[in-house]
């Protein structure tokens, strides 16, 4: 037992010795709330990210885990972005005069050096990231760093896990279970069997962009939607009502219109990386306004509900591809929801560890849930 606490110490060190370049002042210091590491979300606040437009000068001679830039004002800018052996085991690299863009939080280092913690850095078509829509930093699992905290949400707080779900009624399914069954109606029958489709769809999509342009928020984005899939075949069996994606080859689906959507999509964004985010972009602004228009039809409260908790996760997924079609020098105009209901969602911050009522409002009684 002696020997195997000595060996969690020291990976326990090592860890925070690859942070010390990144550890930032402010009046923060090196551990997060609960004691948890500076790698973790409590560090890095995605709410002050920015983007920043940069010139690669080279590696910093004394912290080689840095990037120096210069930005566009001529000022230079020390850039963390994960630690050597990372950037490594990933073949990132950056040569002198390439032209980036920097996606994080302005912070000055320990050694008085102004700087920015990168959570994603883009060059031309190719995206590198390296901390999730959390903040917390990809190399973590790369490593085996999860360990038990992570998986058990415990203080240490290591493990993405530590962040997700942390309450039994932060379970959407479990809160539409315990709600008691109403009639429906014909129109409430279509809706749940459109959405079940609808969201198989922006699955379907994301896993093949993923496949073709390698990018984890395509990945990530669809991980979220298979909940959004699952939490919609939660109300068709609490209805019995017949599911109409059995059939969970990508691209295949039961109305033929959502297959010809799919290609269509698909065809679309497999012509550039910038496309292919603005294809996420259109994809999140027609769920939104389904989800919207199907809500106004419906005074079932476990189709409100289920359909209030999509919208947030689609409203999360619109926010984070449209700053990342932004970042690529590009724009995207809504093509379903009003401009201004769009100019509220991009500029507004992520919703996070709530679960919403019927009326979109916060169910107070709940924790986090992965949207």
């Amino acid at each position: 037992m002696e020997e195997i606490m000595k060996k969690i110490l020291s990976i326990l060190t090592i860890a925070i010795l690859l942070a010390v370049p990144a550890m930032a002042g402010n009046g923060r210091g090196a551990c997060g709330n609960g004691g948890g590491s500076a790698l973790g979300s409590t560090y890095y606040d995605v709410s002050q990210e920015t983007t920043i437009n940069a010139t690669v000068i080279g590696f910093d001679t004394v912290y080689p885990s840095r990037l120096i830039v210069t930005m566009e004002d001529s000022r230079q800018l020390a850039v963390f972005m994960a630690p050597k052996w990372y950037l490594a085991q990933q073949n990132i690299t950056f040569t002198e005069g390439q032209v980036i863009t920097i996606i994080g939080v302005l912070t000055t280092f320990s050694d008085s050096t102004d700087g920015i913690i990168a959570r994603q850095v883009i060059s031309g078509d190719s995206l590198y990231e390296f901390r999730d829509a959390n903040g917390i930093p990809l190399w973590i699992s790369t490593r085996g760093m999860a360990g038990r905290k992570g998986r058990r949400g415990g203080r240490g707080g290591y493990g993405a896990a530590a962040y997700g779900n942390i309450s039994p009624c932060g379970n959407l399914a479990t809160i539409i279970s315990s709600l008691p069954v109403q009639d429906l109606n014909d129109v409430e029958v279509d809706m749940l069997e459109k959405m079940r489709q609808e969201e198989k769809l922006a699955r379907d999509v994301y896993l093949t962009l993923y496949e073709k342009w390698g990018l984890r928020i395509f990945s990530n984005i669809a991980q979220s939607e298979q909940t959004h899939m699952d939490a919609v075949k939660v109300l068709l069996d609490k209805y019995g009502l017949e599911d109409p994606a059995t059939n969970n080859v990508i691209g295949v689906f039961t109305d033929q219109a959502f297959t010809d959507l799919y290609n269509s999509l698909v065809e679309k964004g497999s012509v550039s990386l910038t496309e292919a985010l603005k294809v996420g972009a259109t994809i999140e602004d027609l769920d939104i306004k389904d989800l919207e228009d199907e809500i106004a039809l419906t005074n079932n409260e476990d189709i409100k509900m289920v359909f209030q908790n999509l919208m947030k996760g689609s409203r999360n997924h619109l926010r984070s591809f449209y700053r990342l079609v932004v970042a690529n020098g590009e724009t995207y105009e809504p093509q379903f929801i009003s401009q201004e209901e769009f100019d509220s969602i991009v500029n507004s911050p992520m919703e996070r560890g709530v679960v919403l009522d019927a009326d979109g409002n916060v169910y107070s009684t709940c924790g986090r849930v992965n949207n």
